[in-house]
């Protein structure tokens, strides 16, 4: 027979596994905020799979100064030598509907960012002092990669 006295730490026991479990455990910071984060994230992507590479500070410094407005955030992929980078224009961010993308031969993930940018898609040329790139094609796999990181990182954000 199973008394209080004994139902009692068999109850505890039971519960102890749970008790470091959160409703909001999936991590929305951003890569490098916190001590030995890494700068290559799976977060957005873990919906889709991918393999979301958040841009260091100084390539997301080179960038926003060939932008009209502001950019917080860029996610990219690399094709090659090529890296294209998706990235919100706009007051809103992360929510904007504005996405431009942008290729480079820059290191977009080395602490000294030191590439050229071109502009790939419409809202890149629209919104930055970028010229049009001849080559890239915002159809190619990695510009799309980087575009639907870009998505999902928008739609993980309350």
């Amino acid at each position: 027979m199973i008394t209080k006295k004994t139902l009692l730490p068999i109850a505890a026991l039971l519960m102890l596994p749970l008790a470091g479990c959160t409703g909001g455990a999936q991590n929305t910071a951003a890569g490098g905020d916190e001590p030995d984060a890494s700068s290559s994230r799976t977060d957005p992507g873990q919906e889709n799979d991918l393999n979301c590479t958040r841009i260091s500070e100084s390539a997301l410094a080179s960038l926003a100064d060939g932008v009209d407005d502001d950019v917080l955030l860029g996610y990219a992929a690399q094709d090659g030598s090529t890296w294209y980078v998706a990235a919100p224009v706009g007051e809103n961010n992360v929510l904007s509907d504005t996405v431009g993308l942008w290729v480079t031969d820059g290191d977009v993930e080395a602490d000294e960012f030191d590439g050229t940018w071109t502009s790939a898609n419409d809202d890149a040329d629209e919104t930055s002092t970028f010229d049009r790139s001849s080559t890239a094609d915002d159809d190619n796999d990695a510009a799309e990669q980087a575009l639907s990181c870009i998505e999902d990182a928008g739609e993980s954000v309350n």
